[in-house]
């Protein structure tokens, strides 16, 4: 059996924790089942090089289809892409100014969750392939989950310098780690080395000049990384303090109220902040996928206020 059969079943035969005086998250937002398969190991994805663009990541994209990863052509997953690109909306409207309230740094964007096992790796790599669709744009997608480096595994890059040798070389250029795939408007930046220190580095000088440097491109470029979850490391709050939109992922039936609660409250009150619900067994109907967004700040009651009981 492969390790996403194995992942499947795993999925069929769950069923949510139940622990007293701990209200589970599906009260906050909905979504139909989402597999969450963080990394493929049936295929290794080849780097070659091309003439004109040097070295470039080929995706399979057949094998992101059979690991859940993008969607295929049944109802289910068809669903799940459009939920897809009814959560990015917000997104693109704060990068593209058109928001009431546009948070600085909207061009960077980074998926969470509170603890480990709620998908966000899945969300992150899901997220950034529907934004790289958008004419108008070029996104980049950044492993900074220092400690498991999924996106890394995922796409077969371990051993190619990444975020963390940027930030520990200053010699090095931001534009020498970003390869480039054969998906049109899609760039991949690579963990790099592992550094206990990735906490200091993400909150360093240094960081802010990489930073800059990533964002800038002929073409309008969204930065979306996939960090560490928000309660299990130190520098997923330290990240996420740079960023002005903020996706955290909750696993329904995973996820507790008091770790949502913490999470949230560790965060910035002038960014943007989405919840998105994953691995829900609510009926598909009921707005799946897609949960509330809501911008920090906001004179109205909110879903994120009421959960923080406001």
């Amino acid at each position: 059996m492969s390790i996403v059969e194995k992942a499947a079943e795993k999925l069929r035969t769950q069923r949510p924790a139940e622990q007293p005086g701990s209200p589970q998250v599906e009260e906050v937002t909905e979504a139909p089942v989402a597999p969450t398969v963080e990394r493929l190991q049936e295929q290794r994805h080849a780097v070659r090089r091309d003439a004109a663009d040097g070295e470039v990541v080929h995706i399979d994209l057949d094998a992101l289809v059979r690991a859940g990863l993008l969607p295929s052509e049944d109802e289910a997953s068809g669903r799940l892409s459009n939920e897809v690109r009814r959560a990015k909306l917000p997104l693109l409207n704060n990068a593209t100014g058109k928001s009431a309230k546009v948070p600085e740094f909207a061009d960077r964007i980074v998926v969470t969750s509170a603890v480990p096992g709620e998908g966000k790796t899945f969300t992150a790599i899901h997220l950034a392939m529907s934004l790289a669709r958008e004419p108008d744009f070029e996104v980049l997608l950044l492993d900074a989950d220092i400690p498991k480096s999924d996106v890394t595994r995922t796409f077969g890059l371990e051993g190619y310098p990444g975020l963390m040798d940027i930030l520990v070389d200053e010699m090095r250029r931001p534009t020498d780690v970003i390869l480039r795939t054969d998906v049109p408007n899609l760039f991949l930046v690579p963990a790099g080395q592992r550094s206990s220190l990735a906490a200091e580095l993400f909150g360093g000088r240094r960081m802010a000049q990489v930073l800059e440097e990533l964002g800038a491109s002929s073409k309008q470029r969204l930065l979306v990384f996939d960090s560490s979850p928000l309660l299990a490391t130190p520098e997923a709050r330290v990240l996420a303090s740079q960023m002005g939109q903020v996706v955290v992922v909750v696993g329904a039936g995973h996820t507790r109220r008091y770790e949502l609660k913490s999470a949230l409250e560790g965060l910035g009150g002038s960014q943007y902040v989405g919840l998105i619900l994953n691995k829900s067994r609510l009926p598909a109907i009921e707005n799946p996928y897609y949960g509330y967004y809501g911008q920090y700040g906001n004179t109205q009651p909110t879903n994120r206020d009421r959960l923080l009981g406001r």
